[in-house]
């Protein structure tokens, strides 16, 4: 899975993140030193991982359906540390980043991203953090020597 594809439909498709999206590796930089972004809305694009599926039957190779797993990890600062203010921003950023990458057919995979879940995990001085998960199917086809 391409990430950089992501990105870049994230950057076209949610202008309210005024391309202010980035790579793991940027996400890794900032947790490494207990930081957090300092210019915000910002999301993160995280592989994060892959699910095997059903194994399907044919002859002469082995095929098997799989996931490819990522998340988009948004984060808001705002001013207010109760967050209420910024319940409607945070609802309007999260439906942008799932509308511009649910149903989008990345080429190369069998399937289209699909939507999973969407779930806080952080919520500290007035900053806010979302992974939003979704996942592409795709195929493993190997042929026995």
């Amino acid at each position: 899975m391409e990430l950089q594809a992501i990105i870049d439909r994230l950057k076209a498709r949610v202008p309210d993140l005024g391309n202010r999206v980035e790579d793991v590796g940027a996400l890794a930089a900032l947790t490494a030193t207990g930081g957090m972004a300092q210019v915000t809305p910002v999301a993160h694009v995280v592989p994060t991982g892959i699910a095997g599926g059903k194994h399907l039957a044919q002859t002469g190779s082995y095929v098997q359906a799989i996931d490819r797993l990522f998340s988009v990890i948004l984060t808001l600062r705002t001013q207010d540390p109760t967050g209420k203010r910024a319940l409607p921003r945070l609802a309007d950023l999260i439906d942008g980043v799932v509308l511009a990458l649910a149903g989008w057919d990345m080429g190369g995979l069998i399937g289209v991203v699909r939507f999973r879940r969407c779930t806080l995990i952080g919520a500290d001085r007035g900053t806010f953090a979302y992974e939003i998960s979704f996942s592409v199917t795709d195929q493993l086809r190997i042929i026995p020597s």
